[in-house]
C-alpha cells in the first residue's frame, strides 16, 4: 500500500501531462504568425545584421515586428478571420484603405505554412484587440484550412486556473508550429503598469482593471497568441506588452474573452467600432459608515462628483455625494470598480446601479451612453452601423472626446463627425462638431434615432436644427436645410 501511493501521484500527473498535449495538438492549427513590413527604408522590414542572407530568403530572416494571432469565427458564420492584439498590427494596411503607401503591409503565416497578405477589419486601441481579414487567394488555401478555435462559449476563468499559451516569440513560429506555455490564472482585475496606449498615451481598458494575469512568462512576440483552458476553448488574449515597462517577465497578462468581453470580440468580426458605456460623472474611493459597512459587508464605495447635467447618471436621478455601492448586483468598492462596471457595456444598456443618499437605499435604473474616443486614428472600422445620409454622419453627442472636452452638459443631441465633399451636408454648412438636436422637428439624442428620422424622410428637403452655442440648448437654434439631390431636375 505505501508504494502504490507514488503510483497514484505519478498517474494524475501522467493524466494532466496527456489532457495539455491534447489541448495544445487541438489548438494548434488555430494559431498563427503576424509580421508587419515596413515599406520605408528608415524602417524596414529585416534586422541589418546580415542574418540569413542567403538562399533561404525571407522566412530565415528576423522582422522588426511580429506577434501572433488566432483564427477565429463569428457564431454561426462561415467567414474566417484573425484576431490579434492591436500594437502587433498597428499602422498595418486596412481593409477600406488598402494599398496606401504610408501603411505597412501585413504578411499571416499559417500552421501549414501557407503565407496571406491580411489587412485590418477592425481595431479598438481601447481593448488593444484587432480583427484582420485574410486575402484567402494568396495563399492559395484549400477548404477547411483555415480552423477557427472554440471563444464563444467558454465558461468564465477563475483564480488559480491552469491555462495554456500558444504564440510566435521572438519570431520562431515562421516555421508553422507556435510556441506553448502554461501555468495558472492568478487574477482577474490587475492593472498593469502599461495603463494607456503606448502610442497615443489615451486612455485604455487597463486603467480600470480588466487585464487577466496569468504565471507564465510571455516574451517578445506573444502578443496576439490565444490563452486556452483545458477544454482547448479561448479565454484571453495575451499580451507582452507588461514586459516592455519594467514588469516582471516570469509573469504575463491577457486581455480576457468571457461573458462579458464577447461582445467586443462580436463587434470586431462585424468590422464595426466598439462603443462603451458612459455615465457622465467622476467616482471617488470613499470609506463607508461603520453600520453600513457592517451591513453591505464591504468596506468602501464610489461617490459621485462633478456630475454633468444632461448626462445618463444625472437624467436617471443620480445626484453629487450620492454613494454608489453596487451596479447589477455587483458590489462596488472603488471609482475603478465602477468605471469597470459601467464601461464594459455598450450604449443603450440599461444598469441597475444601488444607491445610498444619506440613510435612504435607493436603486436607479441608467442607460448609459458612449464613451469619448480619444484616439481616433487607432479606431478602425470597416463597416457602418448606420449608412451615410446625404453626404452625413454623426454619432454620440459624447461619441468624440475632442467635440465634447469644453461642454458643461451632455447634449440632447448628435453630433456631427464627417462631411462629404461636394454633398448636399457640405452646401448647407454643417461642419463636424455641429450638434443636431431634431430632424424635421422631432427631436434625435442617439445615431440610431438620427438614423430612423431620415429614413422616414423618403424624399425632399430636410431640416436640421442645431443647439445653440450661446444660448441654453432649449433655447432654439440655427436650422439648416439639406436639400434632396435626387429630386432635382
Amino acid at each position: 500500500m505505501a508504494r502504490a501511493q507514488p503510483t497514484e501521484g505519478l498517474s494524475a500527473v501522467a493524466a494532466l501531462e496527456q489532457t495539455i498535449t491534447q489541448v495544445i495538438e487541438q489548438a494548434e492549427p488555430s494559431v498563427v504568425s503576424i509580421a508587419r513590413i515596413q515599406h520605408n527604408r528608415a524602417d524596414r522590414l529585416f534586422s541589418g545584421d546580415l542574418r540569413g542572407q542567403d538562399e533561404r530568403g525571407p522566412r530565415d530572416l528576423l522582422p522588426n515586428q511580429f506577434g501572433s494571432g488566432i483564427i477565429v469565427a463569428p457564431p454561426q458564420s462561415e467567414r474566417r478571420f484573425v484576431l490579434t492584439a492591436y500594437h502587433v498590427v498597428r499602422g498595418g494596411a486596412t481593409v477600406n484603405r488598402r494599398g496606401r503607401g504610408e501603411e505597412s503591409e501585413l504578411r499571416v503565416w499559417l500552421p501549414s505554412q501557407h503565407e496571406l497578405s491580411a489587412a485590418i477589419y477592425a481595431a479598438d486601441p481601447r481593448c488593444d484587440l484587432a480583427v484582420l481579414k485574410l486575402d484567402e487567394r494568396s495563399g492559395k488555401l484549400k477548404p477547411g484550412q483555415l480552423r477557427p478555435i472554440s471563444w464563444s462559449t467558454a465558461a468564465p476563468v477563475h483564480k488559480g486556473q491552469l491555462v495554456i499559451t500558444l504564440g510566435n516569440p521572438y519570431w520562431i513560429a515562421r516555421d508553422g508550429s507556435p510556441s506553448a506555455s502554461w501555468g495558472i490564472v492568478s487574477n482577474l482585475v490587475r492593472r498593469p503598469a502599461v495603463l494607456t496606449n503606448p502610442q497615443t498615451g489615451s486612455a485604455t481598458l487597463l486603467n480600470i482593471g480588466t487585464a487577466m494575469q496569468i504565471e507564465q512568462r510571455l516574451p517578445i512576440g506573444a502578443s496576439g497568441g490565444p490563452v486556452i483552458n483545458l477544454r482547448g476553448e479561448l479565454v484571453g488574449v495575451a499580451s507582452s506588452l507588461a514586459a516592455l515597462d519594467g514588469y516582471e517577465r516570469s509573469g504575463g497578462f491577457a486581455f480576457p474573452i468571457d461573458p462579458r468581453t464577447r461582445w467586443i470580440v462580436e463587434t470586431l468580426l462585424a468590422g464595426r467600432e466598439v462603443e462603451y458605456g458612459f455615465l457622465g460623472l467622476r467616482p471617488e474611493r470613499i470609506v463607508l459608515r461603520d453600520d453600513l459597512a457592517e451591513r453591505l459587508g464591504q468596506m468602501t464605495a464610489a461617490e459621485v462628483h462633478d456630475l454633468r447635467s444632461g448626462s445618463p447618471a444625472q437624467l436617471a436621478g443620480l445626484r453629487n455625494q450620492d454613494v454608489i455601492v453596487a451596479i447589477d448586483g455587483q458590489p462596488i468598492r472603488s471609482d475603478i470598480d465602477l468605471m469597470r462596471e459601467a464601461t464594459l457595456h455598450p450604449p443603450e444598456t440599461v444598469i441597475q446601479v444601488t444607491v445610498y443618499r444619506g440613510e435612504t437605499e435607493l436603486t436607479l435604473k441608467v442607460k448609459l451612453g458612449k464613451w469619448p474616443v480619444q484616439d481616433e486614428e487607432g479606431i478602425i472600422a470597416a463597416e457602418r452601423r448606420h449608412p451615410v445620409w446625404r453626404g452625413l454622419a454623426v454619432d454620440y453627442a459624447t461619441g468624440r472626446e475632442r467635440y465634447f472636452r469644453s461642454l458643461l452638459e451632455v447634449p440632447a443631441a448628435v453630433v456631427v463627425t464627417e462631411v462629404a465633399p461636394d454633398s448636399p451636408a457640405q452646401e448647407a454648412r454643417l461642419q463636424p462638431g455641429d450638434f443636431i438636436t431634431h430632424v424635421n422637428g422631432k427631436p434625435v439624442r442617439t445615431p440610431a434615432e438620427f438614423a430612423e428620422a431620415v429614413k422616414a424622410v423618403k424624399s425632399g428637403d430636410v431640416s436640421l436644427r442645431l443647439r445653440p452655442l450661446d444660448r441654453p440648448a432649449d433655447e432654439g437654434g440655427r436650422i439648416l436645410v439639406i436639400k434632396d439631390k435626387s429630386a432635382a431636375p
